[in-house]
C-alpha cells in the first residue's frame, strides 16, 4: 500500500512562499544594479572618450601635422608617433588620426586600419563628422567619439611658407581624430558589482527568511494551530452540520454582525438576502428577537414571536479561551420553531380540560346517584322527581344561558366544560352579563379557542391561588367581523408594566414546576393576535386581579385572481 506523501505545514508554506518572493525581489534588484551600474560606466566611458578626442583635436602638433600631412609636406610616421604619444598618455585603446575625408593616417595600435575609412556615425548621416556611440573598430565594440581637426589662425602663413603649398584659412577642416575605448562585458562589470552586490542581497535575504518566519509563526497562533487542509475539512463539515440540521442557527460577532445563518434561521426569522456580513439590527426584525440576539444574559428556552411564528431560542456566548472568563468573540443563537408544538400543546389542554370536566362530572353524577338510591331506599318517592328536576333544570339553565350569549359551538362547549373545571377548584366562571358573540368563520373560531382557552386557564390558576374566587368572560362582537374577548379574575393581580416581559421573554408567574409549558399559553395569545392584526392589553380589575383584553380583528377576504 502506498503511503500517503506528508504534506508541508502551514508555517512551512509561507516560509517557501516568502523566500521565492524574495528571491525574486532580489534577483530583480541585483538585474536593475547591475544594468545601472553598466549604464553609468558607458555614460562615463562616453564622456572620457569625447574628453579625450576633443583634447588631442585642440593640440596645435595635431592641428599643424594633420594639415601639413593633407598638404603632402609631413610623413605619416611622424603623425603616427605623435598619435602613439597622446594615445598612451591619455590612456585609451584606439586613437586614429584622418584626413578631412575619414581616410585613417594614423593607427598606432592597429597598423591595419592604416589606410582605411573611419567608421560612420551610428544611427545618423553617414557624413556627420562629429559623433559619439557603440562602433565595431577591428575585432571589437569599442565606445568610440569622433571630433574634426580645424586648422590654426595661421596655417594658411605656416603652408605657404613651406614651398607655395596651397594654404588653409583658420576653422578649415584639416582632418579628423577618433578615440575608442574597449566595452567593458557584462562578466567584468557583474564580477566588479558583485562582492557589494552579495553582501546586500545576502544581508536583505536573511531579513526576509527571518520575517517569513516570524509570520509563519503568527499565523500559526492566530489558526489555532491549525493546517490549511485541516482548516477547509472544518470549513467543510460546518457547512454540511449547518444545512443539514433542522434548528435555525445564527451566529454575530461582537459588534452585532452576523457572521453565519443557515437556511432554517434564514427561513424562520425571513431574513434577506445577503445578510451575512451586515448589522443584525439592519435586518428589519421585531424588536424583542433582536434584543434575545444581541443584549443581557444568554437566554434559555426563551419563546419569542417573530412574525407568524413562536420560536424558542437559546443563545451561547463563544469564548476566545473556550472557558467563560475568557474574551468574548461572538455569540451562536438557536431557535425552534414551536408555533405548531404550541397549537398541538393547546389542544391538548384542551382535551384534558375536558377530561377534567368530565371527571368532576362523573364525581358530581356520583354523589347524585347515590342520593337518588338513598332517597328510593326511604322510600320518598316525591323528593327523588323534585331533586332530579332540580339537578335538570341547573345544568339546562347553564347550558341554554352559554348557548344564548355564544352562539359559535367550540367556544360554546369550552366554556360550558371550563365552568365544571373551575368548580371543582372551586373558583367561579361566569360570562358577563353583556357578552354576546355571534356565528364566526371557522378560523376566527379556532383562534377564539385557542385565546379564550388560554386566558381562562390562567385565570382560573390565579384565582385559586387564593381560595376560591370568580372568573368572568367577557367574549362581543367588534362590529366588523372580528371578536373581542376580555377575561377578569379577583386574584393576586399582575402589573400591567410586566405584559411585555410575559409575552417576550415567556415568563411566567406560576409556582408548579410539572411540565407543561408554562409561559407559552400568553405568547400563543400574543401571536395570534398579532397574526391577525389585532393586539393584548393588560389592565388591572376594578375589584383586584387582572383583566387581559384581546382584539381578533377579521381577516380581510384576498380578490379572487382573474
Amino acid at each position: 500500500m502506498r503511503r500517503p506523501r506528508p504534506r508541508s505545514s502551514l508555517a512551512g508554506q509561507i516560509l517557501v512562499v516568502q523566500v521565492l518572493l524574495f528571491a525574486v525581489v532580489l534577483v530583480g534588484v541585483g538585474a536593475v544594479s547591475v544594468t545601472q551600474t553598466r549604464q553609468a560606466s558607458l555614460d562615463a566611458q562616453e564622456r572620457r572618450v569625447r574628453q579625450v578626442a576633443e583634447y588631442v583635436a585642440s593640440l596645435p602638433l595635431v592641428r599643424r601635422q594633420l594639415a601639413d600631412t593633407t598638404g603632402g609636406r609631413t610623413a605619416a610616421t611622424a603623425l603616427t608617433v605623435t598619435a602613439e604619444q597622446l594615445r598612451t598618455t591619455s590612456d585609451v585603446a584606439v586613437l586614429l588620426l584622418a584626413t578631412p575625408d575619414g581616410r585613417v593616417v594614423a593607427s598606432p595600435a592597429d597598423p591595419r586600419l592604416q589606410g582605411t575609412t573611419l567608421p560612420a556615425a551610428p544611427g545618423g548621416p553617414a557624413d556627420d563628422p562629429s559623433w559619439l556611440g557603440q562602433v565595431r573598430l577591428g575585432e571589437g565594440t569599442s565606445t568610440a567619439a569622433r571630433v574634426p581637426v580645424l586648422a590654426d589662425e595661421d596655417g594658411g602663413t605656416a603652408g605657404g611658407a613651406a614651398g607655395g603649398a596651397v594654404g588653409r584659412a583658420a576653422g578649415d577642416v584639416v582632418g579628423a581624430v577618433l578615440v575608442g575605448q574597449d566595452a567593458v562585458p557584462w562578466s567584468a562589470q557583474l564580477r566588479t558589482a558583485l562582492p557589494d552586490l552579495g553582501t546586500y542581497l545576502g544581508m536583505s535575504a536573511l531579513v526576509g527568511v527571518l520575517g517569513a518566519w516570524l509570520l509563519a509563526r503568527r499565523v500559526k497562533s492566530q489558526t489555532l494551530g491549525l493546517e490549511p487542509q485541516e482548516i477547509a475539512s472544518l470549513a467543510t463539515h460546518r457547512e454540511a452540520v449547518l444545512r443539514g440540521i433542522r434548528e435555525g442557527v445564527i451566529a454575530l460577532d461582537p459588534d452585532g454582525v452576523v457572521t453565519v445563518a443557515n437556511d432554517a434561521a434564514r427561513d424562520l426569522l425571513d431574513l434577506p438576502a445577503g445578510s451575512v456580513g451586515r448589522q443584525v439590527r439592519t435586518l428589519a426584525l421585531p424588536p424583542e428577537v433582536v434584543d434575545l440576539l444581541t443584549g443581557g444574559p444568554a437566554p434559555s428556552d426563551r419563546p419569542v414571536v417573530a412574525g407568524e411564528r413562536l420560536l424558542v431560542l437559546n443563545r451561547t456566548v463563544l469564548h476566545r479561551s473556550g472557558t467563560t472568563g475568557g474574551e468574548a468573540v461572538g455569540t451562536v443563537t438557536t431557535m425552534r420553531d414551536r408555533t405548531e408544538l404550541a397549537a398541538l400543546q393547546h389542544q391538548l389542554g384542551l382535551s384534558r380540560t375536558a377530561t377534567q370536566a368530565l371527571r368532576a362530572q362523573t364525581h358530581e353524577f356520583a354523589n347524585r346517584l347515590h342520593t337518588i338510591s338513598g332517597l328510593v331506599q326511604l322510600g320518598r318517592y316525591d323528593d327523588v322527581v323534585g331533586f332530579i328536576d332540580r339537578v335538570s333544570r341547573g345544568h339546562a339553565e347553564l347550558g341554554e344561558q352559554i348557548a344564548a350569549q355564544v352562539d359559535d359551538p367550540a367556544l360554546a362547549a369550552l366554556l360550558l366544560a371550563g365552568t365544571s373545571v373551575a368548580d371543582e377548584r372551586d373558583v367561579e366562571l361566569v360570562l358577563a352579563p353583556g357578552a354576546h358573540l355571534p356565528a364566526v368563520p371557522d378560523d376566527l373560531s379556532d383562534d377564539l379557542v385557542t385565546v379564550v382557552g388560554n386566558l381562562v386557564d390562567n385565570a382560573v390558576d390565579a384565582a385559586a391561588g387564593t381560595g376560591g374566587g370568580t372568573v368572568e368572560v367577557d367574549v362581543r362582537d367588534d362590529g366588523a367581523g372580528g371578536a373581542v374577548v376580555r377575561v377578569r379574575d379577583d386574584g393576586p393581580g399582575v402589573d400591567p408594566g410586566l405584559l411585555t416581559e410575559l409575552v417576550r421573554r415567556g415568563t411566567t408567574t406560576k409556582h408548579d414546576p410539572s411540565p407543561g409549558g408554562h409561559g407559552v399559553g400568553l405568547a400563543l395569545v400574543q401571536l395570534v393576535c398579532h397574526r391577525r392584526g389585532g393586539q393584548l392589553q393588560l389592565q388591572r380589575g376594578d375589584r383586584g386581579g387582572a383583566t387581559f383584553t384581546a382584539t381578533l380583528p377579521a381577516r380581510p377576504r384576498t380578490a379572487p385572481r382573474a
